[in-house]
Protein backbone atom coordinates (compact mmCIF):
# COMPACT_ATOMS: atom_id res chain seq x y z
CA UNK A 1 0.00 0.00 0.00
CA UNK A 2 2.97 2.25 0.83
CA UNK A 3 4.44 2.16 -2.81
CA UNK A 4 1.16 2.79 -4.19
CA UNK A 5 1.07 5.80 -2.62
CA UNK A 6 4.92 6.65 -2.00
CA UNK A 7 5.22 6.75 -6.11
CA UNK A 8 2.80 9.17 -6.95
CA UNK A 9 3.74 11.35 -4.35
CA UNK A 10 6.64 11.58 -5.44
CA UNK A 11 5.95 12.24 -9.15
CA UNK A 12 4.00 14.93 -7.83
CA UNK A 13 6.58 16.27 -6.01
CA UNK A 14 8.42 16.09 -9.22
CA UNK A 15 6.56 17.29 -11.23
CA UNK A 16 5.96 20.60 -8.80
CA UNK A 17 10.05 20.68 -8.97
CA UNK A 18 10.45 20.82 -12.32
CA UNK A 19 7.12 23.40 -12.94
CA UNK A 20 8.65 25.65 -10.08
CA UNK A 21 12.43 25.58 -11.72
CA UNK A 22 11.29 25.72 -15.10
CA UNK A 23 9.50 29.22 -14.21
CA UNK A 24 12.41 30.28 -12.32
CA UNK A 25 14.32 29.27 -15.00
CA UNK A 26 12.39 31.05 -17.55
CA UNK A 27 12.98 34.09 -15.26
CA UNK A 28 16.45 34.33 -15.76
CA UNK A 29 18.21 35.59 -18.13
CA UNK A 30 21.36 33.88 -19.96
CA UNK A 31 24.63 35.08 -19.12
CA UNK A 32 25.46 38.00 -21.38
CA UNK A 33 21.68 38.14 -22.44
CA UNK A 34 19.42 41.13 -22.14
CA UNK A 35 16.41 39.49 -19.84
CA UNK A 36 13.31 38.22 -21.37
CA UNK A 37 10.50 39.98 -20.85
CA UNK A 38 8.55 38.94 -18.18
CA UNK A 39 5.73 38.18 -19.89
CA UNK A 40 8.31 35.40 -21.51
CA UNK A 41 6.80 32.87 -18.57
CA UNK A 42 2.62 33.98 -19.50
CA UNK A 43 1.58 31.69 -22.73
CA UNK A 44 -1.17 32.27 -24.37
CA UNK A 45 -0.99 35.50 -26.02
CA UNK A 46 -0.13 35.92 -29.36
CA UNK A 47 3.04 37.80 -28.14
CA UNK A 48 5.24 35.64 -25.93
CA UNK A 49 8.79 36.47 -24.85
CA UNK A 50 10.10 35.58 -28.78
CA UNK A 51 7.02 38.48 -30.40
CA UNK A 52 8.66 41.00 -27.85
CA UNK A 53 12.10 41.16 -29.14
CA UNK A 54 14.13 40.86 -32.41
CA UNK A 55 13.11 39.84 -35.93
CA UNK A 56 9.24 39.88 -34.88
CA UNK A 57 9.50 42.95 -34.13
CA UNK A 58 10.99 44.28 -36.93
CA UNK A 59 9.15 42.05 -39.67
CA UNK A 60 6.14 43.69 -37.80
CA UNK A 61 7.35 47.56 -38.64
CA UNK A 62 8.11 48.37 -34.99
CA UNK A 63 9.70 51.46 -34.66
CA UNK A 64 12.83 52.10 -33.21
CA UNK A 65 10.76 54.32 -30.47
CA UNK A 66 8.09 51.61 -30.34
CA UNK A 67 11.07 49.46 -28.97
CA UNK A 68 11.96 51.50 -26.58
CA UNK A 69 8.20 52.09 -25.05
CA UNK A 70 8.24 47.97 -24.85
CA UNK A 71 11.08 47.68 -23.34
CA UNK A 72 10.63 49.86 -20.84
CA UNK A 73 7.17 48.57 -19.92
CA UNK A 74 8.44 45.02 -19.70
CA UNK A 75 11.41 46.51 -17.55
CA UNK A 76 9.20 47.66 -15.19
CA UNK A 77 7.43 44.75 -14.84
CA UNK A 78 10.08 42.39 -14.76
CA UNK A 79 11.77 44.30 -11.99
CA UNK A 80 8.15 44.18 -10.11
CA UNK A 81 8.26 40.38 -10.28
CA UNK A 82 11.80 40.34 -8.94
CA UNK A 83 11.02 39.65 -5.78
CA UNK A 84 8.26 36.89 -6.54
CA UNK A 85 11.35 34.73 -7.61
CA UNK A 86 13.02 34.29 -4.07
CA UNK A 87 9.62 33.78 -2.45
CA UNK A 88 8.87 31.57 -5.68
CA UNK A 89 11.93 29.23 -4.47
CA UNK A 90 11.55 29.19 -0.80
CA UNK A 91 8.15 28.37 -1.58
CA UNK A 92 9.72 25.38 -4.37
CA UNK A 93 11.64 23.98 -1.06
CA UNK A 94 8.80 23.97 1.45
CA UNK A 95 7.19 21.79 -0.84
CA UNK A 96 10.44 19.61 -1.90
CA UNK A 97 10.58 19.09 2.43
CA UNK A 98 6.70 18.31 2.30
CA UNK A 99 7.23 15.70 0.07
CA UNK A 100 10.54 13.85 1.73
CA UNK A 101 9.69 13.98 4.77
CA UNK A 102 8.68 10.58 6.91
CA UNK A 103 4.63 11.55 6.93
CA UNK A 104 3.01 13.96 4.13
CA UNK A 105 0.69 16.34 5.59
CA UNK A 106 -1.77 16.59 2.57
CA UNK A 107 -3.35 19.72 4.71
CA UNK A 108 0.21 21.80 4.81
CA UNK A 109 0.52 20.77 0.81
CA UNK A 110 -2.77 21.94 0.14
CA UNK A 111 -2.02 25.16 2.00
CA UNK A 112 1.25 25.74 0.08
CA UNK A 113 -0.42 24.70 -3.27
CA UNK A 114 -2.99 27.65 -2.95
CA UNK A 115 -0.14 30.30 -1.87
CA UNK A 116 1.85 28.94 -4.81
CA UNK A 117 -1.36 29.53 -6.83
CA UNK A 118 -2.30 32.55 -5.63
CA UNK A 119 1.75 34.08 -6.27
CA UNK A 120 1.35 32.53 -9.51
CA UNK A 121 -1.88 34.82 -10.18
CA UNK A 122 -0.04 38.06 -9.06
CA UNK A 123 2.40 37.36 -11.55
CA UNK A 124 -0.20 36.59 -14.53
CA UNK A 125 -2.22 39.60 -13.29
CA UNK A 126 0.86 42.02 -13.45
CA UNK A 127 2.24 40.37 -17.39
CA UNK A 128 -1.49 40.83 -18.48
CA UNK A 129 -1.05 44.33 -17.10
CA UNK A 130 2.07 44.48 -19.03
CA UNK A 131 0.73 43.13 -22.01
CA UNK A 132 -2.27 45.64 -22.29
CA UNK A 133 -0.09 48.20 -21.87
CA UNK A 134 2.27 46.61 -25.15
CA UNK A 135 -0.75 46.46 -26.69
CA UNK A 136 -1.62 49.66 -26.65
CA UNK A 137 1.59 50.56 -28.08
CA UNK A 138 1.53 48.44 -31.04
CA UNK A 139 -0.83 49.69 -33.81
CA UNK A 140 -3.50 47.27 -34.82
CA UNK A 141 -1.90 46.28 -37.69
CA UNK A 142 1.51 45.49 -36.20
CA UNK A 143 -0.27 43.16 -33.60
CA UNK A 144 -1.91 41.60 -36.55
CA UNK A 145 1.16 40.98 -37.99
CA UNK A 146 3.29 39.50 -34.76
CA UNK A 147 0.53 37.10 -34.05
CA UNK A 148 0.23 35.67 -38.32
CA UNK A 149 4.21 35.39 -37.73
CA UNK A 150 3.76 33.59 -34.26
CA UNK A 151 1.44 31.29 -36.14
CA UNK A 152 3.30 30.63 -38.84
CA UNK A 153 6.47 29.81 -35.92
CA UNK A 154 4.08 27.17 -34.06
CA UNK A 155 3.43 25.68 -37.61
CA UNK A 156 6.99 25.10 -38.59
CA UNK A 157 7.90 23.80 -35.05
CA UNK A 158 4.43 21.55 -35.11
CA UNK A 159 6.15 20.47 -38.66
CA UNK A 160 9.65 20.24 -37.00
CA UNK A 161 8.37 17.96 -34.34
CA UNK A 162 6.31 15.67 -36.52
CA UNK A 163 9.79 15.50 -38.57
CA UNK A 164 11.94 14.73 -35.45
CA UNK A 165 8.99 12.08 -34.58
CA UNK A 166 9.72 10.62 -38.11
CA UNK A 167 13.31 10.50 -37.35
CA UNK A 168 12.94 8.45 -34.24
CA UNK A 169 10.65 5.87 -35.75
CA UNK A 170 13.07 5.57 -38.59
CA UNK A 171 15.92 5.12 -36.30
CA UNK A 172 13.96 2.43 -34.07
CA UNK A 173 14.56 -0.20 -37.00
CA UNK A 174 17.81 0.88 -38.34
CA UNK A 175 20.25 -0.92 -35.60
CA UNK A 176 18.16 -3.57 -33.41
CA UNK A 177 21.54 -4.46 -31.51
CA UNK A 178 21.21 -0.63 -30.13
CA UNK A 179 17.33 0.66 -30.37
CA UNK A 180 16.16 3.92 -29.77
CA UNK A 181 14.63 4.25 -25.79
CA UNK A 182 10.92 5.09 -26.18
CA UNK A 183 9.21 8.06 -25.31
CA UNK A 184 8.25 8.05 -21.22
CA UNK A 185 4.39 7.98 -22.17
CA UNK A 186 5.01 4.61 -24.14
CA UNK A 187 6.97 2.72 -21.21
Amino acid sequence: MVKRITRPLTMLALAASLGLGALAAQAQPAPGDTPPPPHAMHRGHDFDGFAMQGRLLKEAGVTDAQRAQLKQIFEAAHNDLKGQRETGRQLHERMEALFTAPTVDANAVEQLRQQIAAQHEVASKRLTLAMIDASRVLTPEQRAKIAELKKQQREKMKQRMKDRGQHRKDRQGANPDNPVPQPFTER
